[in-house]
């Protein structure tokens, strides 16, 4: 896809902090810049510089580096935030106002299932609990985290057409997308989509266990739900096959056992994440066989 240099260089410009914020990340201020602590970033407007790997640059391969966009899709993503900013000046940055339902799911629906692998059934449970809906405006995928007293806490945006995908600002992280049961165990994801995904591929007796989307590798909705749910014991950490997943789930495996939490188990999907297993799986996409 050939993008517009005006669209690329507005990307290339836009402000990562703001990126970060409407993906549910946490940042520290330090004077004028910014630091993610979660990868030892620094950020100052477009610009961002990491003293671990000795390097930095601009907003577009932020993107692609950290959240393992091609060059195109970076550029979407953040031509999105760019178009979302412009029509939220003047506002309250910290307001959280979930999108409005279309008033069906026919498009959510037909996407989760045709072009993501989703099973129905798991569609129409999440839907029938009102933690899944399409939103008016852009017909997305809205996941919803509700807060402990069953309001809405937390809304992830993801795109039925683009592949945009977004938390919506005033979000607070430790509501994230997340499903309570009965017993001891807990599945932890990094997207909404994926966990929809695993639950598709172990339909058996899903709705006995919990699950959660951490919608980022920060474990603050994992910690929530494990602090407000004692009956969980069992963690089992389902994040995505490559670097930064595998990361992270090392690095909040350790965090869990120096908690006190004993029975934390890893599942890595065969692919780069359970939603690509699940598509290889209906043939909705094909195999890249390397030798």
């Amino acid at each position: 896809m050939s993008l517009p240099q005006k669209q690329i260089d507005s990307a290339d410009q836009t402000n990562l902090a703001e990126f970060l914020l409407t993906r549910g990340m946490r940042l520290r201020k330090v004077s004028t810049q910014y630091v993610w602590d979660e990868r030892n970033v620094w950020i100052s407007g477009s610009k961002w510089y990491s003293h671990y790997d000795q390097i930095g640059g601009h907003a577009i391969d932020f993107v692609m580096k950290y959240f393992g966009r091609s060059f195109t899709e970076a550029v979407q993503d953040l031509s999105e935030i760019g178009r979302i900013s412009d029509s939220s000046q003047g506002q309250e940055k910290s307001q959280f106002n979930p999108p409005k339902r279309f008033g069906n799911e026919y498009e959510v629906f037909m996407y989760l299932r045709n072009r993501r692998g989703i099973s129905p059934d798991i569609i129409n449970a999440f839907i029938k609990l009102r933690l899944l809906y399409e939103d008016a405006q852009y017909h997305c995928c809205v996941f919803v985290g509700r807060d402990d007293n069953e309001k809405y806490g937390h809304c992830h945006k993801r795109s039925t057409r683009t592949s945009f995908r977004q938390t919506i600002a005033g979000s607070k992280v430790e509501y994230a997308f997340h499903y309570i049961g009965k017993d001891t165990m807990i599945y932890v994801f990094e997207a909404p989509i994926d966990m929809l995904a695993y639950i598709s591929l172990h339909p058996e007796d899903w709705k006995k266990h919990s699950y959660v989307a951490l919608c980022s590798v920060s474990e603050r909705a994992l910690i929530h739900q494990l602090e407000t749910h004692p009956m969980l014991k069992t963690i089992v950490l389902c994040l995505d096959n490559d670097e930064s997943g595998q990361k992270a789930s090392e690095r909040i495996k350790e965090k869990l056992l120096e908690k006190g939490y004993t029975d934390v188990r890893i599942e890595i999907p065969k692919h780069k994440d359970w939603d690509e297993d699940l598509q290889i799986i209906k043939g909705i996409k094909q195999e890249v066989i390397t030798t």
